[in-house]
């Protein structure tokens, strides 16, 4: 006799992607990024250069990208909508460079809510971002015969021009060896947007005026 079954995915984690090709700031990012100071290989970005080893985690808050901005954090809005979580709010963000044989160790976003990496020019072909399950480490007794959603180690995003990924900060993720000359990155990280108010280089650019038309400081 067959019984009807009933299956649950328990405990699922949220990645979501959007194309954003042709945004109207896209020439502008990769001409910031072609024409940045070289900075070198950063900890965890090798055969590349990162604009993080240098301090600067606020790429996008660049007064030429502000409509980037507002569209990644709408985009940022419609995720946590969906994973039903309290609302966030862009706080850092850095450019990473890969060249030919240029990989990314593994490595998860601390003090961050959801984090992101959006590819505003990518060779064909270029390394994949790489996202492994938490969940591993506990499959010490499965002998896995199909791949299926229960089973996977790994989720794979081959990136192409104008995608955006968005995932869970504690999720770790790596990109193996490029293949590729050109492979770009903007990645960034998120807070709570009830914590705002803690933080004083972060900004609203919907809601609040850019920081460049402050009044300038009295001596």
């Amino acid at each position: 006799m067959q019984y009807e079954a009933r299956h649950y995915p328990a405990f699922p984690s949220l990645v979501s992607s959007f194309d954003l090709k042709d945004h109207p700031c896209e020439e502008t990012v990769i001409e910031m990024i072609e024409t940045w100071e070289r900075t070198g290989d950063h900890v965890l970005v090798h055969e590349g250069q990162s604009s993080y080893i240098t301090g600067d985690e606020m790429f996008l808050n660049d007064k030429r990208l502000v409509d980037l901005w507002k569209t990644i954090q709408e985009c940022c809005d419609q995720y946590c909508n969906e994973s039903g979580i309290d609302y966030t709010l862009i706080s850092t963000s850095w450019f990473n460079t890969l060249y030919e044989k240029g990989s990314v160790t593994p490595h998860r976003h601390e003090r961050s809510v959801i984090s992101g990496a959006y590819y505003p020019k990518v060779d064909p072909n270029s390394s994949p971002i790489i996202f492994e399950s938490p969940l591993q480490p506990y499959f010490m007794n499965m002998n896995n015969i199909r791949q299926t959603q229960y089973n996977t180690y790994n989720l794979d995003f081959q990136p192409q021009d104008g995608l955006l990924v968005l995932f869970p900060s504690w999720m770790r993720h790596s990109v193996p060896a490029n293949q590729t000359e050109k492979r770009y990155t903007i990645s960034f990280n998120t807070i709570r947007r009830d914590d705002r108010e803690h933080f004083q280089t972060i900004r609203d650019y919907r809601v609040e005026q850019h920081e460049s038309s402050d009044p300038e400081p009295k001596v």
